[in-house]
């Protein structure tokens, strides 16, 4: 095992979540009888570059080709606001014009790509997973594979350069890093501009976000280990912002060595995240002491409703869910049901755990006592609009410190 950036050997496991499931390996009714696949899951700290990362790499094919990919952007309001945000920023910044080319690497169903098309602007998705369909059947222009310098230099030869190369939530989940990098250097014209948006080591230690940790995400980046991993490529970081989107994210903006003089948020956050500890091991030891804390505490307060006979159910079904059943040892016999609006995700049940995911309706229906806000990070958001819908149980929020509201 090594290091994806500095290919260094001297990594420190500092957590170690067992052995699990691909977070959105979600079963079929058929499915249940069946053996499941279980992975390694761990976290590692390398001493040499600091970037932290897990330790053992599902395939890519299993994870995004060889089953129904059951994540859409376009069920995700807080991400469609933020790609459209996204979009009319690089438009209005690098004024872009229909002349510009512009690809979105981990495109899914072609959402922020739509987002280009009042412009004009030429475009191009690359995607592996089943999601590519809705960009399909929407023409919006998708190669159906994984990114690397091979698919760039095919993309090269038949569409030419790119002005703005994207990759939100993507680029954390490539097992081929370094040819991923390399093609973005091929692809981009002289000034242009590599965006990625990656869950934010900062945030998730800050916010104690270890449900984030699953076999998807292979990374968890900071400005120092990515900076020395685009300059490898003659690349530079030029710009950066911390975004609020996956329970805290961080936008890098990257190009050509030179490109672009360097904005001074990109040293300020180095010395934030110099001040912070990111760049030492002692602090993920903490992190890792901390989160068990957090597992039994979450679960304790489960239970203790439970055996008070009240109703417990959770809203929405994203992989990290998962995670955090699995590190807290929680399943249907704690939770009654997980509801959700996603049509590809009602009638499954959850790997290893076996809670069935049912429509969100039952929650109005039914009036659990409990509900747990898996995907906490939008529960400012979605708990007005449940209570408005007729919700009056209590809210369960899981980070980053165990609440009831």
């Amino acid at each position: 095992m090594k290091c994806f950036i500095c290919q260094g050997g001297n990594l420190f496991k500092f957590m170690d979540f067992g052995d699990q499931p691909p977070t959105d390996a979600f079963l079929r009714k058929d499915d249940l009888e069946k053996p499941e696949a279980f992975y390694p899951l761990a976290l590692y700290f390398c001493e040499n570059c600091s970037l932290v990362q897990i330790g053992h790499i599902v395939s890519p094919m299993l994870i995004f080709q060889d089953r129904d990919y059951v994540y859409t952007t376009s069920t995700n309001n807080s991400s469609k606001i933020n790609f459209k945000n996204l979009v009319e920023k690089l438009v209005e910044r690098f004024k872009l014009t229909s002349e510009d080319f512009a690809i979105d690497v981990g495109s899914n169903d072609g959402t922020l790509l739509s987002y280009y098309l009042p412009y004009g602007i030429k475009i191009l998705g690359v995607d592996p997973s089943s999601a590519t369909k809705f960009a399909i059947a929407r023409n919006i222009p998708t190669v159906v594979d994984f990114f690397g310098e091979k698919i760039a230099a095919d993309v090269l030869k038949k569409y030419g350069k790119a002005k703005v190369i994207t990759a939100t939530n993507v680029f954390a989940h490539v097992s081929e890093l370094h040819s991923f990098v390399r093609g973005v250097a091929d692809l981009l014209q002289d000034d242009g501009v590599f965006v990625s948006e990656s869950g934010y080591l900062l945030d998730l230690i800050e916010r104690l976000g270890y449900d984030a940790v699953y076999h998807e995400h292979l990374r968890f980046y900071s400005l120092k280990p990515l900076e020395r991993l685009f300059n490898k490529f003659g690349l530079e970081i030029f710009d950066a912002e911390r975004i609020p989107t996956h329970n805290g994210s961080i936008r890098v903006y990257a190009a050509k060595i030179g490109a672009y003089p360097k904005n001074k948020s990109v040293e300020e956050l180095m010395a934030l995240e110099t001040k912070f500890g990111l760049y030492k091991k002692e602090t993920f030891i903490h992190f890792a002491e901390d989160a068990k804390k957090h597992g039994v505490e979450f679960k304790t307060l489960l239970t203790d409703i439970k055996k008070a006979g009240k109703t417990i159910v959770g809203i929405g079904a994203p992989a990290k869910a998962n995670t955090l059943l699995h590190f807290c040892k929680i399943d249907s016999k704690i939770i009654d049901c997980i509801l959700e609006k996603s049509d590809l995700k009602i009638g499954l049940f959850t790997p290893e755990t076996h809670i069935p995911i049912l429509s969100e309706e039952i929650l109005f229906k039914e009036q659990p006592d409990y509900a747990i806000m898996f995907s906490w990070n939008l529960a400012d958001e979605l708990i007005p609009k449940l209570k408005n819908s007729g919700y009056n149980g209590k809210f369960i929020i899981p980070f980053p410190k165990v609440k009831i509201i």
